[in-house]
């Protein structure tokens, strides 16, 4: 069976990242990708055309917290009560559905960090898939994931129970290291080739993620400096060639990008 490629973008709220999204459109139409554009609220209330358009092109869309990436503390973690997660989601859905008028239903959680608690509002709210559980993936302290109970879930789609019904999760590819921007921007290609091909074998699809803020220069950013680690460092217009070769192997190995309904369908067998 072929494989596929799902790419997703997570649109943290950190003001100057727009600059981006632009050109981020023309190498998704150019490649002819089938993107899920994961918004934060703070982010969609701010720029509401960019949502807009999204929807115009058929663009998946779904939510990625409310005030994530101005707010550093925000989190989906168990340590995070109920009432705090259910309000933050409410307010991010609200904010995306009063531009789109339509419920979204996708959910990636801020630094990948999710809880029961948070699949259980996500259903209540009437979500059906989420792409958050970091299975394989194990960051030493060098990040923020850490979890080995997230490391040894499957590292292809699988349903998460609920009182309120079932979730399907669609995990981000990694092996040890995730299938990301930041890997792209770090490690030099012929890594990158050789590691994807390794991640087409075990994830399928193949789950890919990134960020608008990767292809801006920090300076031109407004975040809360210090709360990321280096996150930022080698971030700028550079990257967008970075990305282009990637899509370009994606395309010469035959992996056609598709979106993450796809993979809900599947599991319901259609």
């Amino acid at each position: 069976m072929a494989n596929y490629l799902h790419f997703s973008v997570d649109f943290d709220w950190v003001p100057g990242s727009e600059k981006s999204v632009p050109k981020l459109f023309d190498l998704f139409q150019k490649y002819q990708l089938r993107p899920t554009l994961f918004f934060t609220g703070g982010f969609a209330s701010a720029y509401p055309e960019i949502v807009q358009q999204a929807m115009h092109l058929s663009y998946e869309i779904g939510t990625h917290g409310h005030n994530h990436g101005l707010d550093s503390k925000e989190n989906f973690g168990p340590e995070t009560p109920y009432q705090v997660q259910k309000e933050l989601i409410c307010r991010s859905t609200e904010a995306v559905s009063r531009i789109t008028s339509v419920q979204p239903v996708m959910f990636r959680a801020p630094l990948l960090n999710i809880s029961q608690i948070t699949f259980e509002i996500l259903c209540e709210q009437g979500y059906t898939i989420d792409s958050s559980v970091p299975a394989r993936r194990f960051d030493f302290g060098a990040g923020c994931v850490g979890n080995l109970a997230s490391f040894f879930r499957p590292s292809v789609p699988f349903s998460i129970n609920t009182k309120h019904g079932t979730i399907l999760e669609i995990p981000p590819s990694a092996c040890i290291l995730p299938l990301n921007m930041r890997l792209l921007r770090t490690f030099p290609f012929h890594f990158v080739r050789c590691f994807s091909a390794i991640l087409e074998k075990t994830n399928r699809p193949l789950v890919f993620y990134m960020h608008p803020t990767e292809f801006v220069y920090a300076d031109d950013l407004t975040y809360p400096k210090g709360d990321y680690r280096g996150f930022y460092h080698n971030c700028g217009p550079h990257n967008f060639a970075v990305l282009e070769s990637f899509l370009a192997l994606m395309q010469a190995r035959g992996i056609r990008s598709e979106y993450m309904a796809k993979s809900l369908s599947e599991s319901c067998g259609g």
